[in-house]
């Protein structure tokens, strides 16, 4: 489970809301359907990316800022709920 889901429940419980239920995302459903449905085959092979870390080199962006810029998580994802539409706020993305 993404290590931003703690961070997630702080916030929305901040904004007295309900935590959301986390579930683990049901892989088992798609090997089900994915032999008559192609594009979960698809995705089915793309799996080993959700289970895989990637590690990216920053080191032009140092040499580039001089420092390693870091917002603190609690306070992106503060920024970032109402944004989208998931918390009361400005939502600052256009709808679909």
């Amino acid at each position: 489970m993404s290590s931003c889901m703690p961070a997630i429940k702080r916030v929305v419980m901040h904004h007295g809301r309900n935590a959301p239920v986390l579930r683990p995302f049901p892989w088992w459903a798609i090997t089900l359907a994915s032999p008559f449905i192609e594009i979960l085959r698809e995705l089915r092979e793309m799996r080993y990316l959700w289970k895989t870390p990637i590690r990216m080199d920053n080191a032009k962006l140092l040499h580039a800022l001089g420092h390693e810029p870091h917002t603190p998580l609690d306070q992106t994802i503060e920024t970032t709920l109402p944004a989208i539409g998931c918390l009361p706020g400005e939502r600052t993305i256009p709808a679909r």
